[in-house]
C-alpha cells in the first residue's frame, strides 16, 4: 500500500513541476511578445516623425518664408505628436 501512495506522490510532484515549467515558458513567451510590440510601436513613431519632417521640409521649401529646415523641424514635431495621439 505504501508503495502505491509513494508512486502517486511522485507522479503528483512530477505533474506539478511540469506545470510550473510550462507556466515559466508561457511567461517568457509573453515577455518576448510584449517587447516586440514595444519595438514595433517605437518604429512606427519614428516613421511617423520622419514622414512629418519630410512633409514639413517640402512645404517649407514651397512656401519659401519658413524655409526647408524649419519646416522639417515643425513637421517632425507634428509627426511626433500625431504618433502619440493616434
Amino acid at each position: 500500500m505504501s508503495y502505491g501512495l509513494m508512486g502517486l506522490r511522485r507522479e503528483m510532484e512530477s505533474d506539478a513541476m511540469k506545470g510550473l515549467g510550462d507556466l515559466a515558458g508561457q511567461q517568457r513567451q509573453a515577455k518576448r511578445h510584449e517587447e516586440a510590440m514595444e519595438q514595433a510601436e517605437k518604429q512606427q513613431q519614428m516613421s511617423t516623425t520622419a514622414t512629418g519632417a519630410m512633409a514639413g521640409a517640402m512645404a517649407g521649401a514651397e512656401m519659401g518664408s519658413v524655409g526647408g529646415p524649419w519646416g522639417a523641424v515643425i513637421g517632425a514635431g507634428v509627426g511626433y505628436l500625431a504618433s502619440e495621439f493616434f
